[in-house]
């Protein structure tokens, strides 16, 4: 059986970029700062802030954007998970090697 190719959705692109560049600020921006340093439309930056805000993957301040409490509670979670993975795997090496 061939494996399923699918195409990926150009937008999805678009919002990871968005997140990806309010995650690397050191504080707030604006949506024209955002558009610009992206090279996308305003409304188009706007229109994925939206859902985002709803989500709380984005934060806003004012007019100002940056990354939301849900991003840091993603990160940490996967953090978390490492860790446990990591203690798990160092038990039972160590009950081998006994």
């Amino acid at each position: 059986m061939t494996k399923k190719t699918y195409n990926p959705v150009q937008s999805n692109y678009k919002f990871i970029d968005i997140i990806e560049f309010l995650h690397q600020q050191m504080g707030p921006v604006s949506g024209t700062t955002i558009a610009k340093a992206l090279d996308l439309p305003h409304g188009t930056v706007m229109s994925h802030l939206q859902p985002a805000i709803e989500r709380k993957w984005v934060r806003p301040v004012g007019e100002l954007f940056e990354a939301g409490p849900r991003i840091s509670g993603m990160y940490a979670g996967y953090l978390q998970g490492l860790k446990d993975r990591k203690n798990s795997i160092e038990r039972e090496i160590t009950t081998l090697e006994v």
